[in-house]
This record gives structure tokens, sequence and C-alpha cells, in this order.
């Protein structure tokens, strides 16, 4: 009769944990359940190279607990003057587990993001042909599209016709935050993955408005209803779970209109 079962560490596949002092004060809560990590690289300045990865990483293995097996997957701040060479020179020396798209002023640290995405397509090409996931903040900031639509946008703009033009790139659709996305995940699979993270799901215009449009309460994609998060909570065999902690100053959040 079994008396015991073990309960691997999981993955948190879309995580924040910031630098300097605020690294050494949340890296050890995700050490402690998480036995691997996909960190997000929107410093300041970004992680934009090989060598800014590299030196990221050991920052984040000297805040380690003493003892720790935590695994911290590094990924590449896309630019419009990202190299591809460096992009694959730092995956196939197990540097880059993906490359992240900001798009431009999307969220938070993302001033160097993307701002014209025909300058990106040598990138996606030479991740095509060396097999590198491809990890993306889906929405489009034209301003003259709702904030609650961003999310479908970018799908109908951009990342429908990405999928078209290179069949063999993996892309991974991040923090889904409507139905839109959900649907356009599954249906695109296996090509297409995506990342759930719960609390943007919950921070829907209702808990905005009753939190007084507090900075706290607010969430980049937005989401509009709430039946958008019991949709992405039903099993979905190419979404995965995101904590998606991204701890910032008081200070500094109260000064932001959104994360």
């Amino acid at each position: 009769m079994t008396t015991r079962i073990t309960i691997r560490k999981p993955d948190d596949w879309h995580l924040h944990v910031r630098d300097g002092a605020m690294l050494k004060a949340v890296l050890p809560f995700t050490a402690k359940h998480f036995g691997r990590a996909i960190l997000m690289p929107n410093l300041v300045p970004p992680v934009v190279t090989t060598k800014d990865a590299i030196a990221y990483r050991e920052r984040i293995t000297a805040a380690l607990p003493a003892g720790s097996t935590f695994k911290p997957l590094m990924t590449c701040y896309l630019t419009d003057d990202t190299d591809p060479d460096d992009v694959e020179r730092g995956f196939t020396q197990g540097v880059f587990t993906g490359v992240k798209l900001y798009p431009a002023h999307a969220t938070t640290n993302s001033a160097a993001g993307v701002t014209d995405h025909r300058k990106i397509m040598r990138v996606l090409e030479r991740m095509e042909q060396i097999g590198m996931p491809f990890l993306m903040h889906g929405e489009d900031v034209d301003p003259e599209v709702d904030i609650f639509d961003r999310e479908a946008m970018f799908i109908e703009r951009y990342l429908s016709k990405w999928t078209r033009q290179f069949p063999g790139l993996r892309f991974i659709l991040e923090h889904l935050s409507s139905k839109h996305g959900v649907d356009f995940v599954r249906s695109a699979a296996p090509q297409v993955g995506g990342t759930i993270t719960p609390y943007h799901l919950v921070l829907t215009p209702r808990i905005g408005s009753a939190g007084g449009s507090s900075p706290t309460c607010t969430a980049c994609p937005s989401s509009r209803r709430r039946r958008t998060a019991r949709r992405c909570a039903r099993p979905r065999p190419r979404a995965r779970p995101a904590i998606s902690s991204a701890p910032i100053p008081r200070r500094i959040r109260w000064r932001r209109r959104w994360p």
C-alpha cells in the first residue's frame, strides 16, 4: 500500500523578480515553491543581449537562499535593433530560453520595446530556424484601440499573420486576458501556446471601480469580464500557469496609470 507520494516542484512560466534590493526580497518566495521560472527581462536597463542575461543570472543566483536548487530561465528583451546572431548565440549556449516581445509603452519598463514590427522579422526568421520560443505581451498599443480590445487586435493584426508567415516558430501568448485570446490559442495549437495569470483575470473594470480606480487594481492586458476568468480556468492542454508576480514600489506604482 502506498504510504507516501512526492509532488514535484512546479514551474512558473512567467515571473518578474526585478533587480537589486527588490530581487533579494522577493526571490526566496519563488525559490521555496518553484523548481524553475521563466524570468522577464524588463529591467532598467532591460536584458537585451546574451551578456546582459549572463550578468542578470549571476545576480539572481547570488540572491538565492543557501542550498536552493531553483533554476532561473532567462529571456531576451526584443527591441527594434536586436541582433539575430546574438539571440542565436545566447540560445545555443543555454543562456536564453526565449525572446520576449514588449510593444513599446504597453506596460512596465516597455519604453525600449518594439516600435515597428517590420524591424523584428529577421529575428523571428532566425528563431524559427533554431527552434527558439517567442514569448509575447500581446497588446496592440494603437491609441485608437480600446484598452479592453488590445489583445484581440494584437491577434488580428499581428499574431494571426505571423503564425502563417513563420509556420515553424513556437509562439506563447502570455497572461491570456480575453475570450478571443483563449479561443485563438486553442485553435492555433500546437504552434501557439499561452499562459494564464489569475490576477489578470480577476482585475476587471468592476474591481477597478471598487478600488477607486487605484493603480493597484489594474493589469495589462485588461480583462473586461469575469466570465473570461472562468473560460481560462477550464483545463487547457496548451495553457500553462504563470504567477507573474510583478513587484513595484508603492511610491512608483501610484505614479503610473497602468502596471
